[in-house]
């Protein structure tokens, strides 16, 4: 016998706010003359997640890491905010979906 937890929507909902969040809050910036990247955190939510800029504008981005050439969890993060932010929420409709249609048989 499977043990399945009763709770486990809302960890899969909890987990996909958490990726839509990064989408919209966060963006990679790569300055144009010079191999610095940035993880930053946007003060206004955006689909913009890939910037190249002149410079980091302070106003607007906060800088959550830096580094030469990437930062550590760049592979992570680009497989958050280009596939699963928009997966995960789809899963949960389609689990949500399938479940409302197993209530309706019974």
């Amino acid at each position: 016998m499977v043990y399945q937890s009763p709770n486990i929507k809302y960890v899969f909902a909890v987990v996909a706010i958490f990726f839509v969040m990064t989408k919209l809050f966060t963006a990679v910036i790569t300055l144009k003359d010079d191999p610095s990247v940035f993880l930053v955190l946007k003060l206004s939510p955006s689909l913009d997640s890939q910037l190249f800029l002149s410079s980091v504008d302070e106003k607007i981005y906060m800088t959550l890491v830096s580094d030469e050439n990437g930062f550590i969890g760049e592979k992570l993060y680009d497989l958050i905010v280009f596939y699963l932010w928009w997966l995960m929420p789809v899963c949960i409709v389609l689990f949500i979906m399938l479940h409302l249609k197993k209530i309706m048989h019974n």
